[in-house]
C-alpha cells in the first residue's frame, strides 16, 4: 500500500508540476491529499509498530516462559542429580557395609574352617597318639586314662560332695595335679555342713596326702587341715608321709617358720603318736630339707616339749646334735642340746614310769586272774560236794 501511495503522489506532482500555470486550488488539494496520505501513512505506521510491538511483546513473553520452562527444567534436573546423587551416595554406603558385612563373614568363615581344619588335625594326631599308645605302650595309655577318670571324680564331686565317701579310696590311690586343687576345694566348700558324717574328713585325707602345702597356705582351708595333720599322719602310709614331710618343709621356708608354729606343733604330735615316731627317714627328709643351720635350730626350738610331742623332738634333736654339737655351737645351739638331754632324760623316766606301770598292771592282771581261777576251783568243788550225796542215794 505504501508502494501504491507513493507512485501515485509522484504522478500527482509531476502533473502539477509540468503546468506553467499555477493553480492554488489544485496546490490546496494536493496539500490536503499530502496531509491525507501523511495521516494514511502515519496511520499505517502505527498499525504496524503497533503490530510490531505486540509481535515483540508476544516474543518477549514465549521468550521469557521458554526461558522459565528451561530453568524450570533445568531446576527439576538439577533436583534430580541432587537426588540421584543423594540416593547414589546412599546406595553406595549400603553397599559398602554389605560387602564389609560379606567380607567379614567371609574371613570369620575361613577362620572357622582353619580352627577346623586345626581341631581336625588334632583330632587325627590324638587318634594317630591313642593308636600308637595302643600298639606300643599300652601302660602309658592306662595312665591317661586313670588321669581322665580322675578329672572326671573331682567334676562330679564339685556337683555332688556328699561322693567323696565313694571315691575317698580311689584319690588317695592316684597321682593328682597342682591343678587339681581348686576342683578338691570347691568341692570341699560345697559341703553343706563339713562335720555331718565323715564327708569332711575324707576330703581332709585327700588335701593331707596330696595338697598339703597348698591348702595350709589357702586361708579358708588352713584351719581345717591344721587340725587334721596328727589324724592324717595317721592314715598315712609310707609314700604319703614322706610327700606331705616334703610339702610341709618346703612351705615352711617359704613362708617363714615362726607363721607356722601351730602346724608345726601339730606335725610333730602326730609324728609322736603315730607309726612313724621313730621312721628316720621322715625326720633325715625334714632336717635335709631345712637346709640351713639357722633353720634347723629354728624348727627345734619352735616345738613344744610336751610329752605328746617329745619323741617326735627327740628324733629330730639327735638329728642336730649328731650334725653340730662338735662344730663349734653358739650359746642358743648349746641350750638346745640341753633341752635334748632334759627330753632324753624326761622320756627314759616316763619310759620307766611306764614300764612300772604295765608291770603293775600286768601283775593285778594276773592276780586278777588267779583270782578267778580260784574262784572256779572252789565253785567247782563245792558243785561236786553238792553232787556226791545225790550220788549215793541212786546208789
Amino acid at each position: 500500500m505504501k508502494k501504491t501511495l507513493t507512485i501515485l503522489l509522484i504522478g500527482v506532482a509531476t502533473i502539477v508540476f509540468s503546468q506553467s500555470k499555477q493553480d492554488t486550488t489544485w496546490r490546496i488539494k494536493i496539500n490536503k491529499l499530502e496531509h491525507q496520505v501523511n495521516e494514511i501513512e502515519k496511520k499505517n505506521i502505527e498499525g504496524e509498530i503497533k503490530i510490531l510491538n505486540e509481535k515483540l511483546d508476544f516474543q518477549q513473553k514465549m521468550s521469557e516462559q521458554a526461558v522459565g520452562n528451561i530453568s524450570n527444567q533445568l531446576d527439576a534436573a538439577s533436583y534430580s542429580l541432587t537426588l540421584f546423587g543423594i540416593l547414589f551416595a546412599i546406595a553406595a554406603i549400603g553397599l559398602g557395609f554389605y560387602v564389609t558385612y560379606i567380607e567379614r563373614k567371609i574371613v570369620k568363615i575361613g577362620e572357622a574352617n582353619q580352627a577346623l581344619l586345626v581341631k581336625n588335625q588334632k583330632i587325627k594326631d590324638d587318634v594317630e597318639a591313642v593308636n600308637k599308645l595302643i600298639q606300643n605302650d599300652i601302660y602309658n595309655l592306662f595312665l591317661k586314662i586313670k588321669r581322665e577318670e580322675s578329672v572326671h571324680i573331682l567334676d562330679r564331686l564339685v556337683k555332688v560332695p556328699k561322693d567323696i565317701s565313694n571315691v575317698c579310696d580311689t584319690l588317695c590311690s592316684r597321682e593328682l595335679e597342682h591343678q587339681d586343687f581348686s576342683k578338691l576345694k570347691q568341692a570341699y566348700l560345697n559341703l553343706p555342713d563339713k562335720k555331718d558324717g565323715n564327708y569332711g574328713y575324707y576330703y581332709l585325707i585327700v588335701f593331707f596326702q596330696h595338697f598339703l602345702a597348698q591348702a595350709l597356705r589357702d586361708e579358708t582351708l588352713r584351719e581345717d587341715i591344721s587340725d587334721f595333720i596328727p589324724s592324717g599322719i595317721n592314715a598315712a602310709f609310707e609314700n604319703d608321709i614322706a610327700k606331705s614331710t616334703f610339702d610341709f618343709t618346703a612351705l615352711i621356708i617359704d613362708k617363714g617358720i615362726q607363721e607356722f608354729k601351730i602346724e608345726i606343733n601339730q606335725f610333730f604330735k602326730g609324728l609322736t603318736g603315730s607309726q612313724f615316731k621313730n621312721y628316720e627317714s621322715v625326720y633325715q627328709l625334714l632336717f635335709d630339707n631345712l637346709k640351713s643351720r639357722k633353720n634347723r635350730f629354728d624348727l627345734f626350738g619352735i616345738i613344744d616339749s610336751e610329752p605328746e610331742k617329745r619323741l617326735a623332738k627327740i628324733q629330730y634333736g639327735n638329728l642336730l646334735y649328731l650334725q653340730y654339737s662338735t662344730d663349734n655351737p653358739s650359746e642358743s645351739e648349746v641350750l638346745a642340746f640341753t633341752e635334748l638331754t632334759d627330753l632324753i632324760a624326761a622320756d627314759k623316766l616316763a619310759e620307766v614310769e611306764m614300764k612300772q606301770k604295765e608291770e603293775e598292771q600286768k601283775r593285778k592282771k594276773e592276780e586278777r586272774e588267779m583270782k578267778t581261777e580260784q574262784r572256779k576251783t572252789e565253785q567247782k568243788e563245792r558243785q561236786r560236794k553238792l553232787d556226791e550225796p545225790k550220788g549215793k542215794t541212786d546208789n
